[in-house]
């Protein structure tokens, strides 16, 4: 039976073949579209969705703000214990799943000027 050690290492390496074919898809889509932007977005999050996680990061003093995608963001990066990485990654993981999946947004045509 694989260790905990094992499995950490196979799912960062299976994050990193992932980052990989991110990145060499994005510089073939540039190379073939360069008047094209492709964008992701994450739609503003559901009322409520974050209550739990927010009732579990007040015990340890922390809270995110879910009123806009702008305003998650922003307080995720404010919410981190710089001793405790474990905490920083479980805090990520959890308003994650709490978000509404990515769509893509309409396509932009870069200006010539």
């Amino acid at each position: 039976m694989p260790s905990a050690c094992q499995h950490k290492e196979a799912n960062s390496m299976v994050e990193e073949f992932m980052l990989l074919a991110n990145i060499s898809v994005a510089a073939e889509t540039t190379r073939a579209f360069p008047q094209c932007a492709m964008l992701r977005r994450h739609p503003c999050p559901q009322p409520g969705a974050f209550d739990g996680l927010n009732h579990a990061l007040r015990q340890h003093g922390v809270e995110l703000d879910a009123t806009s995608s702008l305003t998650l963001g922003a307080s995720l990066d404010k919410c981190v214990k710089p001793d405790q990485p474990y905490f920083n990654k479980l805090v990520r993981i959890l308003a994650t799943r709490s978000m509404q999946q990515a769509c893509a947004a309409k396509p932009i045509h870069w200006l010539a000027h």
